[in-house]
């Protein structure tokens, strides 16, 4: 698993068919990356986000398409798979922790290294929680029973790759 980015041309397209694909316009100071690949399907690679945790999350159990992220009992973000979307291969630039300022401006060295150590944080959560292999157990989910409760909170993955092919052609 890595961290990356899209090109914000493809996204701003998925989003004109899918509202909540998520944003990736947060301006300089800010960076929300995704991390990839959670599964291929073709030429396509499916990529999600970490959300910031929020007092509500606290309230939520770990379900097939919601995952929290600890360090300890400290939860420090959570993972929405049912948001999770198709992208052309080409279209995602890798992130670097050396080349994360190209990314994300920093007010200090002290601000990038705590940043690093964040994304650090929750990649090795991420990792631990198997998320890729949960992230394809949803994908079948969904495309085997589109009408059950879980698969009704998902984006509509095999259009969201439909769309993903045409912006290729």
């Amino acid at each position: 698993m890595k961290w990356c980015t899209i090109d914000k041309e493809f996204i701003n397209y998925l989003k004109g068919f899918e509202p909540k694909i998520p944003d990736v316009n947060y301006g300089v100071t800010k960076l929300k990356p995704f991390f990839n690949p959670l599964f291929k399907v073709g030429n396509l690679v499916y990529v999600s986000q970490v959300t910031s945790p929020k007092p509500r999350h606290s309230l939520l159990k770990d379900d097939i398409d919601f995952i929290k992220l600890f360090v300890g009992t400290n939860l420090i973000g959570v993972v929405n798979l049912n948001y999770m979307f198709p992208v052309p291969s080409h279209l995602i630039t890798e992130i670097e922790y050396s080349n994360i300022d190209m990314f994300k401006q920093f007010q200090s060295e002290k601000e990038k290294n705590s940043y690093i150590v964040l994304l650090k944080r929750e990649m090795k959560e991420i990792k631990n929680k198997n998320i890729d292999r949960a992230a394809e157990n949803l994908y079948q989910r969904k495309c085997t029973f589109p009408n059950d409760r879980v698969s009704k909170r998902c984006l509509e993955f095999k259009e969201l790759e439909k769309y993903s092919i045409n912006y290729e052609i």
